[in-house]
C-alpha cells in the first residue's frame, strides 16, 4: 500500500501547492532530490495535535451518519486517520457507543506516534494498523482528507477486500471537480508530497464497480485548493459522500 500521507490538509501558513502533472509517478519525478516524501518520517508524524480539539463544518456530515448508523459493538476503519485526531474531536461532541472499535490505518511513523498519544490517554476501543486489509468487515469505512494522498485508487483497494468489503463509506474532504484528473506536489516544510485532484466521474464510477452507490453527498466549504502560478486552477468547497455496498455485490 503506497499511503503517501494524511495530513487533514488544512493549508497553514508556509505550505504550498505546485505542480501540475498527469501522475503521481510523475509528481514524483519532481520532487527536488534530498526531499523527504509522504508522511512516513518521525518529523512529520505528529504534525497536526490541534486537531483533536477541532471540528470541521464537514465533520457534522460524518456525525449526522455516525449517530444514524453506529451501534453497540460496531466496528470503524479510519483510513488515513493520522494519529486518531477524529476519535479525539469527536468525542468532545458526541459520544462514542458502548464496545465500539475505531481502528485507525496510517503509514507506520504515524501509527507510532499515534500509539505513542494514546498511552497517556484513555482511549477505549482505539487501535492502530497500517495494513489497509484490516478493514475487512469492518461497519463503517471512514476516510477524511486522505483520498488525494494515496497513490492507488479506492475502488480498486476495496475491491481487494472481496465479500469483506465495508458495509458503509463514509467519504470526507476530497478535491473533486469535472475535469481530468491532475496531481500536483504539496509542500509542507518537513515532507513534500503528491496531492491529487479527482474527476469527480471516474472517482465515483470506480466505487461503483466496487459495488457502492452513493446515497448522500454535500460540500466541505472549509477546504479549498490552488496552484502556484496556475491561477485558473483553484477549486472551493472539496466533496464529501456517505455509499452503501449494493446487496447484490
Amino acid at each position: 500500500m503506497a499511503l503517501l500521507g494524511t495530513l487533514k490538509h488544512k493549508l497553514f501558513v508556509g505550505s504550498r501547492t505546485s505542480g501540475v502533472y498527469r501522475s503521481v509517478a510523475e509528481a514524483l519525478r519532481h520532487v527536488r532530490p534530498g526531499r523527504k516524501v509522504g508522511y512516513d518520517h518521525e518529523e512529520a508524524a505528529d504534525l497536526y495535535p490541534w486537531l483533536m480539539d477541532y471540528t470541521k463544518i464537514s465533520d457534522f456530515a460524518v456525525l449526522f451518519y455516525f449517530n444514524k448508523l453506529l451501534q453497540p459493538g460496531m466496528r470503524i476503519f479510519d483510513f488515513g486517520g493520522n494519529i486518531g485526531v477524529l476519535y479525539y474531536a469527536f468525542q468532545k461532541r458526541w459520544r462514542l457507543p458502548e464496545n465500539v472499535t475505531w481502528t485507525v490505518c496510517d503509514v507506520p511513523a504515524v501509527v507510532r506516534a499515534g500509539i505513542a498519544r494514546a498511552a497517556d490517554q484513555t482511549t477505549p476501543g482505539l487501535e492502530f494498523t497500517t495494513d489497509f486489509r484490516e478493514a475487512a468487515n469492518a461497519d463503517v469505512l471512514l476516510t477524511s482528507g486522505t483520498l488525494q494522498c494515496v497513490e492507488e485508487d479506492f475502488g480498486p483497494m476495496l475491491q481487494g477486500l472481496g465479500a469483506a468489503r465495508p458495509r458503509h463509506l463514509l467519504i470526507n474532504r476530497v478535491p473533486m471537480w469535472d475535469r481530468p484528473e491532475l496531481v500536483s506536489l504539496q509542500d509542507l516544510g518537513p515532507v513534500v508530497y503528491p496531492y491529487r485532484v479527482f474527476e469527480r466521474s471516474r472517482f465515483l464510477s470506480s466505487l461503483a464497480i466496487a459495488g457502492y452507490g452513493v446515497q448522500d453527498q454535500w460540500e466541505c466549504p472549509e477546504k479549498s485548493i490552488s496552484i502556484r502560478f496556475r491561477p485558473w486552477i483553484r477549486i472551493r468547497g472539496f466533496d464529501g459522500y456517505y455509499l452503501t455496498l449494493n446487496t447484490a455485490s
